[in-house]
């Protein structure tokens, strides 16, 4: 079921504003932050830790607050919610179809980073070869990270119909991130810093530690916890509510 409610989603969905919100946050930091390389330092390394900062810190954790918002949107229009839920569907195959679209919107765009990362690194005639693997498991580790800021940001959209106010929120939430990164006591526990530090060049090596480069207990508790935590009330309080207003 939630198959086919996932096509109805696919279908409905504003796909030229959530496919120039794909293409341009991905792109926009690499813009930004030119080659980003270090004199005397490894071009591919320096310029990626430049880009991969304003990236995970900033725009990553912002676009899984507009895409939750964007993928609400629809239903907060005119009623449909009401619509939504009175068709033959289970609330639980409506709201987990939301959520694959969302982190899938969120895969996609850290992709279009990471082409857009080599692209320019080779426009700019950096020396050595491309290094996939490092740049590869680092997106990988970025997307695990933020998937709890997604259910978070999904559990509040489908309930507020300003999307002003849950985007909002997630800003209240992001700019502290660059600040708690720094932080070795609060950092490893402050979930919207876990993608910027899984996404670092220097944690995201495989190392013996845990998953994807990221400390255990980061990767079991605020990770995995918070994203059980978020997903499950969510759709708990989906499951119980009256349609959102």
């Amino acid at each position: 079921m939630i198959g086919r409610v996932l096509r109805a989603e696919l279908l409905k969905a504003q796909w030229w504003l959530l496919g120039s919100l794909v293409v341009g946050g991905g792109l926009v930091v690499i813009l930004l932050s030119g080659d980003g390389s270090i004199p005397g330092a490894g071009q591919w390394e320096s310029a990626y830790q430049v880009a991969v900062i304003q990236y995970s810190w900033l725009f990553y954790p912002l676009l899984a607050g507009v895409f939750a918002a964007l993928v609400c949107r629809v239903e907060h229009v005119a009623g449909g919610w009401k619509q939504t839920l009175a068709l033959p569907v289970s609330r639980t195959a409506v709201y987990l179809a939301k959520y694959v679209l969302l982190v899938g919107l969120l895969a996609a765009t850290s992709v279009v980073f990471g082409v857009g990362f080599v692209g320019t690194g080779l426009l700019s005639g950096f020396d050595g070869a491309v290094p996939w693997a490092s740049v590869g498991r680092s997106l990988l580790a970025g997307w695990v990270a933020v998937l709890p800021l997604a259910a978070v940001q999904l559990w509040v959209s489908s309930r507020w119909k300003s999307f002003g106010a849950a985007l909002a929120l997630n800003v209240c939430f992001t700019l502290p991130a660059i600040f708690a990164a720094q932080s070795s006591e609060f950092g490893p526990w402050y979930p919207w810093a876990q993608p910027m530090l899984a996404m670092l060049p220097s944690t995201a090596q495989i190392s013996a530690g845990g998953p994807l480069s990221i400390a255990p207990e980061t990767f079991w508790v605020v990770i995995v916890g918070g994203f059980a935590v978020a997903l499950a009330g969510g759709l708990l309080t989906f499951l119980r509510s009256d349609a959102p207003t």
